[in-house]
């Protein structure tokens, strides 16, 4: 019972430095979204209540 335990700690550890790779990774795509929406020469298509950019996924509310 107490080598199952090790095992678990051990995947445990692994599972957690995954997740934290993947946090980093998610953390650098978000950034480079933003620098992508922030260049961009948005095309608009608009709802009542949104838009949003047909070339880079860029959406804001246009509801007050």
């Amino acid at each position: 019972m107490g080598h199952e335990s090790i095992d678990n700690s051990t995947e445990i550890r692994r599972l957690l430095e995954e997740l934290s790779a993947l946090q980093q990774k998610i953390f650098h795509l978000n950034e480079k979204i933003q620098s992508i929406q922030l260049q961009c020469k948005h095309v608009f298509l608009e709802t009542p209540v949104m838009r949003k950019c047909q070339k880079c996924g860029f959406a804001e509310s246009t509801y007050y």
